[in-house]
């Protein structure tokens, strides 16, 4: 093999890797379209946590329902559990729209590791899609968990998706990055 094919197919693999996609992880009830917290688990300071199903506006991002956490004092938690191979790393999905007022605190954990904490949050007056990235535990089941506190109002939460990689994405990604290593290395001989 020439030095000049083994760099192309390097390349190629590489290439194959980062298209690949990633696997949807499915959650119950991520856009709360069933008008309550079905799928979802509360603890912490609950108050003031619940579904609203006001129909398409503002405080909601997909379909006719969303979210909503006010607790005060303290913050309460909405968690779901999933299944995905330990040590993956997850893509959590979701829309989010905060009142801008304080104190107010916003988190997103996996198996309890905070991977996205914003403490007074600026409050935009429409839903926000953001994507966190963060990596899962020991075990094949984890916690997706949000937490809350928003002493003078509500931060609303709607269309949470969550996907982790394929193992074959990252194989391919080896697989590319050896390519490229070997390439080299027969070039610099």
């Amino acid at each position: 093999m020439t030095k000049r094919s083994s760099w192309l197919m390097g390349v190629a693999a590489a290439g194959l890797a980062f298209s690949a996609h990633a696997t949807t992880i499915p959650l119950v009830n991520g856009s709360f379209e069933t008008g309550d917290l079905t799928g979802w688990t509360l603890s912490g300071n609950t108050g003031f946590m619940g579904v609203t199903c006001p129909g398409p506006g503002p405080d909601v991002a997909q379909g006719n329902c969303s979210f909503f956490a006010g607790p005060v004092g303290s913050e309460g938690f909405l968690n779901q559990t999933f299944t995905a191979p330990a040590g993956s790393r997850a893509n959590v999905n979701f829309a989010w729209l905060t009142d801008g007022g304080t104190p107010s605190e916003f988190d997103v954990a996996f198996d309890g590791v905070t991977v996205f904490d914003r403490i007074n949050p600026a409050g935009p007056l429409t839903m926000s899609f953001l994507t966190v990235q963060g990596i899962l535990g020991a075990g094949t089941t984890h916690t997706l968990s949000f937490s809350f506190r928003d002493d003078p109002g509500f931060i609303f939460l709607d269309a949470v998706t969550l996907a982790v990689p394929e193992p074959a994405t990252l194989g391919l990604l080896g697989a590319g990055i050896a390519g490229l290593f070997f390439s080299r290395r027969r070039k610099t001989a």
